[in-house]
């Protein structure tokens, strides 16, 4: 929902600017991810309402000059106050870029009602984004702190060397996970575009300053080059590069590829040469991620996520309907079983509670955990990090199932809340 409402935003948006072709493109462009990024953009544990929101901002941007309405500017800013709450990532990919955007917009058309309802959004988003963290945590709503911190200068390269793999693997050329994809040397033509691409937004907004085009595009290509700017700085100098794991930062990269949507078709459109371009390199880049999906480059096979909907109708038809699972399993069964499942994320303890299991403190809330009557579930998935043996202290299972690969459902006659540890 939320990619499908990204690309429909910055579509319309584009089209508003720069007519129905760049609009087109650039949905167009936002389609065409590579076969893990449409992984994160179709699973809820990621970092999809980032790019959503930015295209959100993006949109008011183009209408900020030509409309008056406050309660569309509060409305604006309830999206992105609620939306930065839940991850901060926003405050670089979308609102940052905004305020410098809607700058541009206010001095270039000298009107201060545009500044007077960027600043509503910009304060409305703040107070938005405070309040929902302290409703949260009223709640007993958990999240672990960003915790961000200068990279030390040996990460500076190696950083910058993983930000160009995860904007390759964001377009579909893997040069991260064994079995690279796709063969030489489509895989390096591929991360060409995907550079070009993002090249593309930067010139963009050099282009239309220097040839001061209408202050709408103006504002709208800066935003863009800010998000590309500010995300690609803040991973390389930060430890957000060295923290990306094995992976790298893909879902850090995923408002790049709205982003470049916009910068490939803003930078064609006023050239019959230059659509013909971008066309095909938007139809090459298609073609290789439809014939990489094909070949199941877009399953994931390391958690029950695979194996969802024969594990939520085993779990139905056992008439149990509330459980424990490994984290990366928990919130996408619960939203993929329409809520008529719940699981709470947990997590083995270690020492000194050896096998014991013990609350995950990452995006749950405290009340999960509470005991209640009826029966209870445990999911054992070792590929999603869960992969203990029940204690005997839990008693005899009721019933055991087993799913391939390797995945165990226990059901129990009574909660297991009473034995997760805080």
């Amino acid at each position: 929902m939320f990619a499908l409402a990204t690309v429909a935003f910055v579509g319309w948006a584009t089209w508003r600017g720069a007519g129905s072709w760049a609009g087109v493109t650039a949905a167009a462009a936002g389609v065409v991810v590579g076969p893990k990024a449409l992984i994160s953009l179709l699973t809820v544990n990621f970092h999809a309402s980032t790019p959503f929101t930015a295209a959100v901002l993006a949109a008011y941007l183009v209408v900020l000059a030509r409309t008056r309405s406050w309660v569309l500017t509060v409305a604006v800013g309830v999206i992105a106050g609620v939306n930065a709450a839940s991850d901060p990532l926003l405050w670089i990919a979308g609102i940052a870029p905004f305020a410098l955007g809607a700058g541009v917009l206010a001095v270039a058309t000298r009107r201060r009602d545009v500044a007077a309802r960027a600043a509503l959004v910009l304060v409305v988003t703040a107070l938005f984004a405070a309040a929902t963290d302290i409703i949260m945590s009223s709640l007993g709503f958990h999240i672990i702190p960003v915790g961000l911190q200068l990279a030390h200068a040996a990460d500076l390269v190696p950083n910058f060397i993983r930000l160009g793999k995860s904007i390759a693997l964001l377009f579909g050329a893997n040069h991260f996970f064994p079995g690279v994809y796709p063969s030489e040397p489509i895989r390096y033509a591929i991360t060409l575009l995907a550079f070009a691409a993002v090249a593309a937004v930067l010139l963009t907004a050099v282009r239309v300053i220097v040839r001061r085009s209408e202050p709408t595009i103006r504002a709208y290509a800066c935003y863009w080059a800010t998000a590309v700017v500010l995300i690609g700085l803040a991973y390389s100098i930060s430890s957000l590069g060295s923290g990306g794991g094995p992976g790298g930062g893909l879902n850090y990269m995923l408002t790049l590829a709205p982003a470049a949507g916009v910068g490939v078709a803003l930078l064609a459109a006023g050239s019959a040469t230059g659509r013909v371009a971008v066309s095909l390199a938007i139809a090459v880049v298609g073609a290789v991620n439809m014939a990489s999906i094909a070949h199941g480059r877009a399953e994931e096979h390391v958690s029950a996520e695979t194996y969802g909907p024969p594990l939520i109708r085993l779990l139905e038809r056992t008439g149990v309907t509330r459980g424990y699972g490994p984290f990366w399993d928990a919130h996408s069964l619960t939203w993929n079983s329409g809520m008529r499942l719940f699981v709470a994320p947990v997590q083995p303890c270690g020492a000194p509670y050896g096998s014991a299991l013990c609350r995950m403190r990452f995006f749950t809330i405290q009340s999960w955990y509470d005991e209640r009557p009826g029966p209870s579930f445990l999911i054992v998935d070792p590929a999603a990090g869960l992969a203990i043996q029940p204690p005997t202290t839990f008693g005899r299972p009721s019933n055991s199932y087993r799913l391939p690969p390797d995945i165990t459902v226990y059901v129990y006659p009574y909660d297991l809340a009473r034995h997760v540890r805080s």
